[in-house]
């Protein structure tokens, strides 16, 4: 009866898993198709072309409400989650056609690096997206479920009415991981096939300068040497840029962390962490992006009116790390985990040091 019942479970998880594949392959091949309709666009700014993009955008984000409805429709999930997740996902299309409308107007060798880099992301994200779908689905995990793991000889932390413990591999994985993958991140995207990110940067920066300032700034493209792109300031020479003029750098650090931030061991805490590590890692990236962009703005136009560039390079540099604390203080709205793992470091080697100090006394 016991192995009839195993089998039973083993058949749904099956069923399960093949599902989430089918309804995943769906979204991502819909995602594929609005790259396409984007590229065919900027390639060909025909009536044909603007015709089939006026027609196609709307089915292509109607088409994944439709495959959210069926991918749920045995669960009363109720309409608000429902366009919660479609938005999301729209969002994912609307960036995927942003893609295909840019790399034709694109002068980077390396330009088509750019879908090659960020498809794969997207897959990713439609994944976690389908998690999230599951876990709105799915009946919450109770509360007492941590009970059931009986006695844990170790600190456990109470937050916000959920229980957080960690193991040591975890935190040993965060303090060698991080700085790992956040140098690993940095010498990526210092390679030169992924110059692409060197050309968005600099385009949308000058782009904002001529908007604003009416300045007549240009950009230069040389597909060899170090620099391989440059701002023409009106009487003022170029400025070459490189790698760390992206900030790069500051998404990488925090991207290491967030990756590598501990899960907790209760099972109720820690059932949508991959959820919350995806937002934190896609606003936390978009912010330090956006203002990295408009620290470009402003030194280059203090540049371009009469200041030193020595003088005001490092230290508009240097008073933008602020946002550093705001991209903290939203780790802590959801991924609470990387904060609370340091005091439960903190704990665990006071109670070491503690029954040391009491073993002596005996």
């Amino acid at each position: 009866m016991n192995d009839l019942y195993q089998d039973q479970i083993n058949r749904q998880r099956i069923k399960k898993i093949l599902k989430n594949f089918l309804f995943w392959g769906e979204f991502s091949a819909n995602m594929i198709l609005i790259f396409g309709i984007g590229f065919f666009l900027s390639s060909d700014l025909s009536f044909l072309s603007i015709f089939l993009t006026i027609i196609l955008i709307p089915i292509t984000i109607t088409l994944d409400f439709v495959l959210i409805h069926l991918f749920s429709k045995r669960n009363t999930l109720n309409i608000k989650k429902k366009l919660l997740i479609w938005s999301y996902f729209t969002l994912n299309l609307l960036f995927s056609f942003t893609i295909g409308i840019t790399i034709p107007l694109m002068e980077s060798i390396s330009r088509m690096n750019y879908a090659l880099f960020m498809f794969p992301m997207l897959f990713l994200l439609n994944y976690i997206l389908l998690r999230k779908l599951n876990f709105y689905m799915e009946n919450q995990l109770d509360k007492k479920e941590f009970s059931k793991n009986g006695k844990i000889n170790r600190p456990i932390i109470e937050f916000e009415g959920k229980n957080y413990t960690f193991s040591l591999y975890s935190l040993g994985l965060l303090a060698l991981g991080a700085p790992l993958l956040a140098l690993a991140i940095y010498f990526f995207f210092d390679w030169n096939i992924n110059y692409w990110l060197h050309e968005i940067v600099v385009k949308q920066t000058t782009f904002l300068l001529n908007y604003f300032f009416d300045m007549g700034v240009s950009n230069s493209y040389v597909p060899i040497g170090k620099f391989h792109w440059n701002f023409n300031i009106p009487g003022k020479g170029s400025i070459y840029f490189e790698t760390f003029c992206t900030g790069v750098q500051a998404i990488c650090i925090f991207a290491g962390i967030i990756v590598f931030t501990p899960h907790s061991k209760d099972p109720y805490t820690n059932r949508d962490i991959i959820w919350r590590k995806t937002k934190s890692l896609i606003i936390s990236s978009a912010i330090f992006y956006i203002v990295n962009i408009f620290r470009m703005v402003i030194q280059i136009y203090l540049y371009y009116i009469g200041y030193a560039w020595s003088d005001i390079h490092y230290s508009i540099s240097a008073a933008s790390s602020f946002i550093a604390a705001i991209i903290v203080l939203l780790m802590h709205k959801w991924i609470p985990e990387f904060i609370i793992s340091l005091i439960w470091t903190y704990t665990l080697i006071k109670k070491k040091i503690k029954k040391n100090k009491k073993i002596e006394k005996k």
